[in-house]
């Protein structure tokens, strides 16, 4: 029975933080208006970020949002500030989509032909230094090509530390 209360009292706490999240971030879309600019619509499609954009990456619900004008990229927050400038080649953040597990830590920018990542009000966790990034529910991993081309791979952390796999 103490294993039964237990359990339940674990499935309503999930609850409860997954509804906390979704108040904090509520899922929001990229939309495009009639002038073909790009902003992002909440579900009763009204413009939570203005259509001014020329680009938006799709929907979201970490409160961190990636954008475009005149082919860069950056990122704003759920009121329109910017978190990165305008000024990279890339933008990319995961996407929580089964809402029942943390919201994504990290985003990542690539300038040139380096990726660096960024935390979710966009500072940087790394410098640009990695040749390639992967990003899948919750892990964060990165690829170094070493000067024969030959990749190394390895992850991050929560707090940004390097490990390499071996």
């Amino acid at each position: 029975m103490r294993k039964i209360f237990l359990l339940v009292a674990i499935f309503f706490a999930q609850i409860a933080s997954v509804a906390a999240q979704e108040e904090l971030f509520p899922m929001i879309y990229a939309g495009e208006d009639e002038n073909g600019k790009w902003g992002y619509v909440d579900e009763n499609d009204e413009w939570i970020i203005p259509p001014i954009y020329d680009a938006a990456m799709y929907e979201s619900n970490g409160g961190m949002y990636g954008v475009s004008l005149n082919g860069k990229w950056g990122l704003v927050g759920q009121k329109n500030e910017r978190l990165l400038n305008i000024i990279y080649d890339e933008v990319y953040y995961e996407i929580d989509y089964t809402k029942l597990r943390y919201l994504a830590l990290f985003g990542a920018v690539r300038k040139g032909d380096k990726w660096a990542f960024v935390t979710m009000q966009g500072a940087f966790v790394t410098p640009f230094k990695y040749d390639e990034i992967i990003m899948h529910f919750g892990k964060y991993e990165f690829v170094v090509r070493d000067e024969n081309g030959v990749p190394r791979k390895g992850y991050i952390d929560k707090l940004g530390n390097e490990y390499w796999y071996r």
